[in-house]
């Protein structure tokens, strides 16, 4: 495909999905900041994350189903149950 049919589709295909920066609250941040799970404030959460694991532990299937259902919702653009 040449470089202006790539223009052109990505122009006509409207808003181009990107991935929103994480937003958090200012004692979220501060935890951050100091290295603390921002849901508990106790423990030390792994390098690559905000949660530790208890916390992580926590979501249950069901949780996690429902997550990925409203994300499928909301990238389709269907309206929720």
């Amino acid at each position: 495909m040449s470089y202006l049919k790539l223009l052109n589709a990505k122009r006509n295909s409207g808003k181009q999905p990107s991935m929103k920066p994480l937003r958090l609250s200012s004692a979220q941040k501060a935890l951050a900041d100091e290295g603390k799970c921002i849901k508990c404030g106790k423990q030390n959460p792994s390098r690559n994350s905000y949660i530790c694991l208890d916390c992580q532990a926590k979501n249950t299937i069901e949780d996690i189903r429902d997550d990925i259902t409203a994300l499928r919702q909301k990238i389709l653009g269907r309206p929720g149950k």
